[in-house]
């Protein structure tokens, strides 16, 4: 194992892993993470490129501007005060890195991988946990004393096994004898007493988290990693991707035409009522006919656009290699399919915006509006792939999803719901307002909040209740100890606003 690699990358390495250690422990781990998550992010950027710097392993350089990404994932923490994305950015990040990792290792093809790009980096991902002892059989023993080694392992062994029948036999004698009970008690309190708990864990999430990205870093050096044993070939036949289906022409003809026909009628009606202002039967208004089948259009919409990409992996050969004369007709149904499919959007969009102008935004809703425009930007590429599909349009997806992902993140979701709705009250679009709605928003609402509590318009319940969840917020923010690392733009501004 120690002739993988050179002393000076087992020095680079080592150095890493410690530093993401101590780095994550004093800047991730704080009671509110703020600034410093950014800043952790720049530190790991910087000691990667010191790592991989002029190295032969490095295949393509430019795999470290992953980083940019997750440094964009790791702002939301500094500029908006809402959880929403806080456990989902953390699995995010993790794909990235091991993105990175593969990347700059020149292990993913990105004209071809499909599915074997999610297969490789699942490898990627759970390759590090493979790597934990890796330090320690470079700096435990020296190389030829095997004996030690094996000693040492077994002693581990030994005291891994003996703790928890420790434990099981001071639970069982504690029970039989209220005395035995009583001394553990006060050798315990002792310890409790004499130790940091919370430092201890921390230590030890520090411990796992610098192994960890030290174990991924590591595989990039590795000339025995998991994924260097795994030939892409194999892959594709142990897990039948590469292997390709020829479809029925006739059959998935048939199928097509049938659901546009269904399709058409419905985009009539569609024209009739939704667009044309036409008047609705069955005593409907329009806020109650926008809403009724809004999430099975969205539905629908997605499952066309995989009806297309399904039609177009079954019958490639035959419309765009072989380009048989009823393939053609293929490729026209796919078109006008994805063009139903678009209007079907727009009139989810359209939907949405008729009911939000009634009853005004929740997170749901604006959630809603930015998928339906990332979905859009997923159809016209999926319009490209048709007419020509020389791309993957697999990684293209991928692409478009994390930048809707990275808006996600850059966004102030809670301020925007905050402001749509108070300003729906004000202009007299509502008579009333949901406060205590906006008051289960996170902080990056308050600046919208104030406005209530301003307002001599504002009826006396609505201002009491604005002013009460201001109070609160006050008491919160200014009672905590908190240090420069949970520096935090949304919560200066929101704590300078109520002082005003």
């Amino acid at each position: 194992m120690n002739n993988i690699v050179d002393k000076s990358v087992k020095i680079k390495l080592s150095l890493y892993g410690l530093f993401s250690a101590i780095t994550y422990i004093y800047l991730l781990l704080p009671v509110m993470p703020g600034i410093s998550v950014p800043i952790f992010i720049i530190l790991q950027f910087i000691s990667i490129y010191f790592v991989i710097k002029d190295r032969s392993e490095v295949k393509n350089k430019y795999g470290i501007l992953v980083m940019v990404p997750i440094f964009i994932l790791s702002l939301n923490r500094y500029i908006s005060g809402s959880e929403l994305w806080r456990t989902s950015n953390f699995f995010v990040i993790l794909f990235l890195y091991s993105v990175m990792i593969l990347v700059i290792g020149d292990k993913l093809n990105f004209k071809k991988d499909n599915l074997i790009f999610v297969i490789k980096i699942i490898f990627k991902i759970f390759e590090p946990f493979t790597n934990f002892s890796i330090p320690i059989k470079w700096y435990s023993l020296k190389e030829g004393k095997e004996n030690k080694r094996i000693i040492i392992k077994r002693v581990l062994i030994g005291i891994v096994v003996s703790i928890p029948c420790v434990l099981f036999l001071l639970v069982m004698l504690s029970s039989a004898d209220m005395i035995f009970s009583n001394k553990m008690n006060l050798i315990f309190n002792w310890i409790f007493d004499d130790l940091n708990f919370e430092y201890i864990i921390k230590l030890l999430y520090g411990a796992f988290a610098g192994l960890y990205l030290f174990g991924l870093l590591y595989s990039l050096f590795n000339e025995n990693s998991l994924l260097k044993k795994v030939d892409k070939t194999n892959l594709a036949d142990d897990f039948g991707i590469e292997k390709r289906v020829n479809g029925d022409l006739i059959i998935f003809n048939i199928l097509l035409f049938s659901i546009l026909i269904v399709y058409s009628l419905f985009i009539v009606i569609q024209f009739k009522y939704l667009f044309s202002g036409a008047k609705l039967p069955y005593g409907l208004n329009y806020s109650d006919y926008a809403r009724r089948g809004f999430f099975e259009l969205l539905l629908l919409s997605i499952l066309n656009i995989g009806l297309i990409l399904v039609t177009e992996y079954f019958l490639q050969d035959k419309i765009y290699v072989n380009k048989y004369k009823w393939a053609q007709i293929t490729k026209v149904f796919m078109m006008y399919l994805g063009f139903l499919t678009l209007v079907m959007l727009i009139s989810s969009f359209y939907r949405m915006m008729l009911y939000d102008n009634e009853y005004g935004y929740t997170r749901l809703r604006v959630l809603v509006y930015l998928f339906l425009i990332f979905e859009s930007a997923g159809l016209l590429m999926t319009f490209k792939f048709i007419l020509k599909p020389n791309f993957n349009i697999f990684i293209g997806y991928l692409v478009i999803g994390l930048i809707y992902y990275l808006s996600l993140n850059v966004i102030q979701i809670d301020r925007i719901i905050a402001r749509r709705n108070i300003d729906m009250y004000f202009n007299g679009q509502t008579e009333t307002i949901d406060v205590n709605y906006l008051m289960t928003l996170s902080i990056d609402a308050v600046p919208e909040i104030i406005r209530l509590s301003n307002s001599d318009s504002v009826d006396i319940l609505t201002k009491y209740k604005a002013d009460t969840y201001l109070d609160n917020i006050s008491l919160i923010y200014n009672n905590m100890d908190l240090s420069w690392r949970s520096n935090n733009l949304s919560i200066n501004r929101a704590k300078k606003l109520i002082k005003k």
